[in-house]
């Protein structure tokens, strides 16, 4: 079988929104791009009109933010990708040649690559004694609401980048920072850390580095009037288990 694949990763699906798989590969031999995704199914690659040709009734092309927690079309991104980001060798500049599977190269030296995953965080910041949380708008996507997020350095550990993260973007400072969970998030390359945590600074205490255009305190009820994360991703996953944590609470303690 095969997942077909668009240009920026887009996904074509039906009219239930599950993900079309082609029974065999598109146009003759070697036409489109290749690469093993699991056993029994290969990811394609082809044009926005190809993926539109494919359209049953109903069906759209989606964009593959929305498949973020799903692992095979996370996969199937990353490994195109991958494949067309890695021409050469970075250690002696020599073309890399894929392996069977077309998920490692090789380079002249006989040094395999492999595919690179960028470690990214991202969290909750609660208002100590409050309901509150933080979130922020950002000066390259601001049509929506989100978390804090931000790229590891080298050096530094995942709890540590968080904090830097958010001092960096916000102006706070937290602290108890605590795995939530994480994600794959191919369309950059990066698997995201998700943690929560707490902060006194209802203000910042510092200078921050432009990348957010604004950022607020929210109450869950306040959740409702905000364009969000886009379901799919963690950020999503996360701002929606807080509000509906607090509902599980209310409704548990209203029956008693």
């Amino acid at each position: 079988m095969f997942l077909p694949i668009g240009p920026a990763g887009e996904v074509p699906v039906d009219a239930s929104g599950t993900p079309l798989h082609l029974s065999r590969p598109p146009g003759p031999p070697n036409a489109h791009l290749t690469v093993r995704v699991t056993a029994d199914l290969s990811a394609v690659r082809m044009s926005l009109a190809e993926l539109e040709s494919l359209l049953p009734p109903g069906g759209r092309v989606v964009d593959p933010r929305a498949f973020g927690g799903d692992r095979v079309v996370s996969r199937a991104v990353a490994l195109l990708r991958h494949r067309e980001q890695s021409g050469f060798d970075p250690a002696d500049g020599s073309p890399l040649y894929f392996e069977a599977d077309g998920v490692v190269a090789v380079g002249a030296a006989g040094r395999r690559i492999f595919p690179r995953v960028d470690p990214a965080v991202i969290g909750l910041v609660e208002l100590h004694g409050e309901e509150r949380i933080l979130l922020g708008r950002n000066a390259r996507r601001g049509s929506y609401w989100s978390l804090i997020a931000g790229y590891v350095e080298h050096g530094e550990n995942l709890e540590e980048a968080f904090a830097r993260e958010v001092r960096e973007e916000t102006g706070r400072r937290v602290s108890d920072v605590r795995y939530w969970g994480s994600q794959p998030w191919a369309v950059s390359g990066s698997l995201m850390v998700g943690f929560t945590s707490v902060t006194g600074d209802e203000h910042p205490v510092g200078e921050t580095d432009g990348e957010l255009i604004e950022t607020r305190w929210v109450s869950r009820p306040e959740l409702a009037d905000l364009p969000l994360a886009r379901p799919g991703s963690i950020a999503h996953a996360m701002i929606t288990q807080w509000r509906d944590e607090w509902d599980e609470w209310r409704n548990t303690w209203t029956a008693r």
